[in-house]
């Protein structure tokens, strides 16, 4: 994916972190596990868009002021995935039980998804880090 066409997502991705009080790197991890970034990825579940929302689920989620594929627009879906996600960690009472939830895997005893997620997280931040360390 382009760097142009990441430019809103990761814009709104720093927007939605702030009014929810997520750390963006998750929600960046979430789009990389869900939609590898692809903002019109479906699954065979009905799962759209780069948080992969499953539209049966969450109609009362979308703006008014919202188009006519809601889902997958790039804006759209960061606001409502990024909002199912906090409800999820709320829900659960932690990362790793939000995360299982927001995948619909809460009786996973392994935590798979928790775990991807984590790790792509951690792999991201490691990247800033070099970045923030190399010579301007």
């Amino acid at each position: 994916v382009s760097a142009d066409a990441l430019q809103p997502v990761f814009e709104v991705v720093q927007t939605v972190a702030r009014e929810r009080n997520l750390d963006p790197l998750l929600i960046i991890a979430v789009i990389g596990i869900e939609s590898r970034f692809n903002p019109f990825s479906q699954s065979p579940m009905g799962a759209q868009g780069l948080m992969q929302i499953i539209p049966r689920f969450h109609q009362e989620k979308i703006p008014q002021t919202a188009g006519d594929l809601p889902f997958l627009d790039p804006v759209v879906n960061v606001r409502i995935g990024s909002q199912i996600l906090q409800d999820a960690i709320r829900r659960q009472g932690g990362l790793v039980e939000g995360l299982q939830s927001y995948a619909g895997a809460i009786d996973d005893e392994e935590k798979a998804y928790a775990n991807k997620v984590l790790a792509e997280k951690q792999r991201l931040e490691q990247v800033a880090r070099r970045r923030d360390l190399s010579p301007a």
